[in-house]
């Protein structure tokens, strides 16, 4: 087996390449194959540690994989475009579909849309990649809407990966909740349990139990609903939803952690059956490398229709 290094596999460790490349091959033997000299790059031995380089051909010449590559299936895909360049594609997440698969759901994801749209512009040609595929760097509940960031190149998406990890990407979201809240910063602790994919907020810590933060912003209140926007400080599974509703204000919509009556009032009037929840806005700080072209960029999306209908009402007066 023997392959040429091209620029979605440059810049990654030797190993860790080769690990993604023969993904059915033990871990024991690829490692003895660099051991014995059995894994050659530019036909010598290489280290493990060893950098690739555009131009680098890897040879794996005892270890066999047997791992028949995915074929990818293109599907229609139409969907809304906050921002693009070679790079970096930021497109908005509508309600109902789920950023990743899982095993429960066989329904398509918006990654793979993504990946259809990338491959009807010619940016992406599953074909010519070994190991590489175009992927999110953040991801919302399936009933939460907004901005999802994919990063094009596997450069592009290591850096954009570690950016989401260190709050580099500044995350903020707008929401419709129930009665006032003080804006501030607020803290508190989560564990999901996850049989039956519910979060509980805690105020004190548990060695099982993970601190969330949020600041809160409000926009505006007419006493019964205000309308906030919340930076996201730590990104844990249904952490907003459950720490607003912890806090006494539950968002609009949502069917896990909301109230049923007022729920019930705004899907019979305006047809509302997911939270109002949206991820509007990105700032980018600390830009490096490839993305220094992004520093101190601000991206925002408008509210959906349905969002902006109900804002309109409930603060008509």
């Amino acid at each position: 087996m023997k392959i040429v290094i091209g620029p979605n596999e440059a810049g990654q460790r030797a190993d860790k390449f080769v690990r993604k490349w023969l993904k059915d091959v033990p871990l024991s033997a690829i490692y003895k194959g660099f051991r014995k000299g059995e894994i050659k790059i530019n036909g010598k031995k290489a280290k493990e540690k060893y950098s690739l380089v555009e131009g680098d051909t890897v040879e794996a010449l005892e270890l066999k994989s047997n791992q028949e590559k995915k074929q990818f299936e293109r599907i229609d895909n139409n969907f809304k475009v906050t921002f693009e360049d070679e790079n970096i594609l930021l497109v908005e997440k509508w309600p109902g579909v789920l950023v990743h698969s899982n095993s429960k759901n066989g329904a398509p994801t918006l990654t793979d849309y993504v990946l259809s749209y990338l491959y009807d512009k010619g940016d992406y040609d599953p074909r010519q990649e070994v190991t590489f595929t175009p992927a999110p760097c953040n991801r919302l509940d399936r009933n939460t809407s907004g901005i999802v960031i994919f990063g094009k190149n596997f450069e592009s998406l290591k850096l954009l990966n570690e950016m989401v990890r260190e709050r580099r990407i500044k995350k903020y979201y707008t929401t419709l909740v129930q009665k006032r809240i003080k804006d501030g910063l607020y803290e508190a602790y989560i564990h999901k349990n996850e049989d039956n994919n519910i979060s509980k907020v805690y105020d004190e810590p548990s060695p099982e139990r993970k601190k969330i933060a949020m600041e809160v912003k409000t926009l505006q209140s007419c006493g019964t609903f205000s309308l906030l926007e919340i930076e996201l400080i730590t990104g844990r599974s249904h952490q907003l939803r459950a720490h607003l509703s912890h806090l006494g204000n539950p968002i609009l919509g949502d069917d896990k952690y909301g109230d049923r009556k007022t729920n019930n009032f705004f899907t019979n009037k305006y047809g509302l059956n997911y939270q109002f929840l949206y991820a509007h806005k990105l700032v980018f700080k600390d830009c490096s490398e490839k993305l220094a072209y992004m520093e101190n960029k601000t991206i925002a999306e408008t509210l959906p229709p349905i969002f902006k209908k109900i804002k309109n009402d409930v603060f008509r007066f």
